[in-house]
């Protein structure tokens, strides 16, 4: 079969970025073509060797992230469409927030399908920043997949449909299971956030905690990296410890495995967290908001902890005294928490659900 994704804007190592190249990755590697069009030349090394062992062909823009226009991007992307008509496709495949998303559905012929993925809230805050172009996507799209239940049933209430599909997430697994050992329980625990770092996944609530005198005996780590947030901003912040961005799954892997517990005190429209998933493939306990479909993760109830959204810092000192009593006293498991990874959400679960899917003559053989 030929299949044509389509993703906006892509950065080095983005959680967004490893579903996308993992499930072309994983198509390619059942035999099929598969083409991959962003508007941007960003994507880091390791994803990029991933495509090309799978033999998928990447096309890009030759910008980075961000420094195109729209202008710039329709162009480029009118003259990918115009290419990609030349090919019979079975399946084009579109991800992201953008109006654009539309246009490559143009590549089609008679029987292609055309399947747009989205990947955030859609509750409504995020609608009331939908642009009428991005609106239509989601109502016109053929066929609608969402990241989480909950953006499912919020897809369905904002556009009027009854027929968006919920597949989670297809990502690597950046901890093997023979590498998921219990960690010691005396000394100082480490909690930790890994991802982008921006205010809205409560870095600041982060920060202000580490001051907290009931949390002594609490070392904050930081993974990621951001503009808000530049290199030595967080000297002001003794209990902060930053690392940087991680930019391979060795340099993930080796970051989950020195953690206690992972925490992410969003009030962003998650819909449902790569990073809490690829955290409990470590095996890692966590403490997180109720955003989107991160309840849904919440599988292994000793392991996590959502917390009410909007919560201020009590609750979230709260929670993070909770966690770390269970961890102190021996109550969470890390092979109970990746038992649960295992079974929903490892490489080889998602893609057997994915993977027919694409495969498939239409999404109306079920909507999950």
């Amino acid at each position: 079969m030929n299949f044509l994704f389509y993703a906006p804007q892509m950065a080095p190592y983005g959680g967004m970025e490893r579903h996308v190249c993992s499930l072309a990755a994983a198509a390619a590697g059942r035999g099929h073509q598969v083409t991959l069009l962003t508007t941007s030349n960003s994507l880091g090394p390791e994803l990029r060797a991933g495509l090309e062992a799978a033999q998928v062909v990447l096309r890009e823009l030759p910008a980075a992230r961000n420094a195109a226009g729209r202008l710039a991007k329709l162009r480029w992307l009118l003259g990918e469409i115009a290419r990609a008509r030349g090919t019979a496709w079975d399946v084009i495949y579109t991800n992201g927030q953008g109006a654009l998303a539309r246009m490559v559905w143009h590549a089609r012929r008679g029987s292609t399908r055309c399947i747009h993925h989205h990947h955030t809230a859609a509750d409504a805050g995020e609608q009331a920043t939908w642009s009428g172009g991005f609106r239509r996507v989601l109502e016109q799209a053929p066929e609608l997949v969402a990241c989480s239940q909950a953006t499912r049933d919020a897809l369905n209430a904002a556009t009027g449909r009854r027929d968006t599909r919920f597949l989670p997430y297809l990502t690597r697994c950046p901890v093997e299971a023979s590498q998921v050992a219990e960690r010691p329980r005396a000394g100082a625990l480490r909690f930790g956030f890994l991802g982008r770092l921006i205010p809205e996944k409560g870095i600041d609530a982060l920060c202000r905690l580490s001051t907290d005198p009931a949390l002594t005996g609490i070392t904050w780590h930081l993974h990621g990296a951001g503009p808000a947030y530049p290199p030595g901003c967080f000297a002001a912040w003794p209990g902060i410890v930053a690392h940087g961005a991680f930019a391979s799954g060795a340099d993930q892997a080796r970051a989950l495995q020195a953690l206690d517990a992972v925490v992410l005190f969003s009030i962003h429209n998650e819909g449902m967290p790569l990073s809490l998933i690829e955290a409990m493939s470590a095996g890692c306990p966590w403490i997180a908001t109720d955003r989107g479909g991160t309840r849904e993760l919440a599988l292994s109830p000793a392991n996590a902890i959502v917390v009410p959204h909007p919560a201020d810092d009590a609750a979230l000192r709260a929670a993070v005294l909770d966690l770390a009593g269970r961890i102190r006293e021996g109550r969470t498991s890390r092979r109970v928490q990746r038992e649960a990874y295992d079974a929903h959400f490892s490489p080889a679960v998602v893609a057997a659900r994915w993977l027919p899917f694409l495969e498939s003559g239409s999404s109306a053989l079920a909507a999950a």
